[in-house]
């Protein structure tokens, strides 16, 4: 009975909306622990003061955060400042941001940071009443920080990434980022494919912007069992970002690309599935190298199942491509693409491409099209079904 009362006490206490902080020794880890309670809704203006008060209130040592379940409001577009040696535990957290947001910003920040983890919990934007130049993330990293895992987690509605990671440059990179079980659904501003009517950006949306998930300068890297859906700009963007895995996931109905890889090196794509993205399936461009695509359905993209501007060392095998080049871009109707652009100092070459299944259609230039100036590629042990010839270069006629 003794014990009944105290239960029945604990769940009237977080009804009513009290914030129940504590902490205690994790024998474990040597952690301690901070449970953060949900708030009464007529509070809202206070939740993140109040939270940040319990974020600020460590430093120095590795430190747990518990949020009880329910809906916390976040007002102030600087975000959530999360400490070193955090670790976010948010499921059935729901973090969602005003209305009333009228400057850039992300709901958490992590500046300088290391050894941070958040794992479950939802951030929520309200996209549908901002202003379109108003860019809003769910989590960002910059400046010199290392060792931040992300797991669980739900964004939506956003108008920037979902999971933006920005390191200085190849120099500094932001070091050991991992990505397990994310989802991101209707994140980025408008950004219209160069087919459409309304091409390029939303005003005042700036390259940083665009990706449910966008990594710069990130070496060591992992994105396993995420879903990113109907990205109002690419399904994700990964630039000079090393030394990576993108592995088990889905990139599906995004405005522009779907899996994007600029500038990268020694990154491997398997086992994804790449649907109904309004630009090109996957793009690895612009130096990047040493870059592998295998075991992939990659279908039905507007453009290019493949783009592969002046790229080195990339392994292209046992993939489905599948009816890509859904919009009419005249020779660009193309399964794979292999091009050679001026402006960008590598010239492609050493590309393999073999034991991949071709379906195209009567419009496409070709199953495979190369450019002028591609060399060193070998072509083999691919199955071909469909109208569009098998492969061609730009000298030639299909």
């Amino acid at each position: 009975m003794y014990k009944m009362l105290l239960i029945l006490i604990f769940v009237c206490l977080i009804s009513v909306g009290v914030s129940l902080n504590y902490a205690s020794s994790n024998p474990a880890d040597n952690s301690s622990i901070t449970t953060i309670g949900s708030f009464a809704k007529e509070d809202a203006a206070s939740h993140q003061q109040w939270i940040q008060k319990s974020l600020d209130d460590v430093s120095g040592s590795p430190h747990i955060f518990i949020f009880l379940p329910g809906d916390y409001a976040i007002n102030d577009p600087k975000g959530l400042r999360v400490p070193n040696g955090a670790k976010l535990i948010m499921e059935g957290a729901r973090f969602v941001l005003s209305k009333d947001m009228k400057q850039d910003g992300q709901c958490f920040v992590v500046e300088n940071g290391s050894n941070i983890s958040f794992r479950g919990g939802e951030i929520i934007g309200q996209r549908e009443v901002w202003d379109p130049g108003t860019n809003l993330s769910g989590i960002r990293v910059f400046g010199d920080s290392h060792d931040i895992n992300f797991a669980d987690m739900k964004f939506e509605n956003l108008t920037s990434n979902g999971i933006g990671v920005f390191g200085e440059s190849d120099e500094k990179p932001i070091r050991n980022v991992t990505l397990v079980n994310i989802t991101g659904i209707n994140c980025c501003n408008y950004y219209g494919d160069y087919l459409d009517a309304k091409k390029g950006p939303a005003p005042d949306s700036h390259r940083h912007d665009q990706g449910t998930v966008a990594f710069y300068y990130v070496d060591g890297w992992l994105v396993d069992g995420c879903r990113f859906e109907k990205s109002q700009s690419d399904g994700t963007h990964f630039y000079h970002s090393h030394n990576g895995r993108f592995v088990n996931s889905v990139v599906a109905d995004s405005q522009m690309g779907g899996y994007f890889l600029e500038g990268c090196r020694h990154v491997l794509a398997s086992e994804n599935t790449i649907l109904r993205n309004g630009s090109r399936g996957v793009t690895i461009e612009r130096d990047s190298a040493f870059c592998t695509l295998n075991d992939n359905l990659i279908a039905y993209s507007g453009r290019e199942g493949l783009w592969a501007p002046d790229v080195k060392c990339v392994i292209v095998t046992s993939n489905i491509f599948r009816e890509n080049g859904q919009k009419d871009d005249a020779q660009k109707d193309c399964e794979i693409r292999i091009d050679d652009e001026a402006r960008f100092k590598t010239i492609p070459a050493d590309i393999l491409i073999t034991g991949n299944i071709f379906y195209t259609k009567a419009h496409q230039t070709a199953a495979i099209f190369m450019a002028e100036g591609v060399k060193d590629i070998t072509i083999n042990n691919n199955l071909f079904n469909g109208a569009a010839p098998q492969r061609y270069a730009a000298s030639t006629n299909p």
